[in-house]
């Protein structure tokens, strides 16, 4: 009995080690957004999305810093990284699912999905770069749980502006994720922070 209660403890410690902290999904819930799209009692799309606002940012920051170890200075241009990277566009890291495999494709280059940000005053922004994630990459089921076994792990890049060179949507507002083609239409919103 006391082997299996020490193994347990052992368990519950060192499984801790890696995964990520409670702080750090408190600010990732705040950021995803999630929904389904069904057809009856089929099951069109699923899609998990989270938008990466700079108080998620600086979360995300902490949070790699911890599962890494960073020193200070790794942690600080890491954090000016992200900074940057916000200035210059909107960023969503997204988990797709679709019950048909050749269907679960965000990139708008192949045509089967419209996909779009859309700000207040009707401004739309399309991605200017989807990358595939490497789900077999441990980091991104630490930091992204949603990502199930039948998910694609995306990452979004929006300009900031539209095809006007006007501003999406600016802070305090509602930002909102479109992805929408034959086979379903999926809306997931924010609003920006202040």
């Amino acid at each position: 009995m006391a082997l299996a209660a020490t193994a347990l403890a052992f368990a519950l410690v060192a499984g801790g080690c890696g995964s990520a902290s409670s702080a750090y999904f408190d600010v990732q819930d705040t950021w995803t957004r999630k929904e389904l799209a069904h057809d009856g009692f089929d099951t069109e799309a699923y899609l998990y999305a989270t938008l990466k606002t700079m108080p998620f940012r600086r979360a995300y920051v902490d949070e790699y810093s911890r599962m890494f170890a960073l020193t200070g200075d790794q942690k600080t241009s890491l954090l000016e990284a992200e900074e940057a990277e916000n200035e210059a566009s909107y960023v969503v890291i997204a988990a797709f699912y679709t019950p048909e495999v050749g269907w679960n494709d965000l990139d708008p280059s192949r045509g089967i999905w419209e996909v779009r940000l859309e700000g207040p005053r009707g401004n739309v922004t399309r991605p200017h770069k989807v990358t595939r994630l490497n789900k077999r990459n441990p980091t991104w089921d630490a930091l992204y749980p949603y990502t199930g076994l039948h998910y694609i792990l995306y990452e979004l890049r929006f300009a900031r502006t539209d095809d006007d060179g006007e501003r999406v949507a600016n802070a305090g507002e509602p930002l909102k994720l479109v992805v929408s083609g034959a086979p379903a239409r999926i809306e997931l919103s924010w609003t920006l922070p202040r």
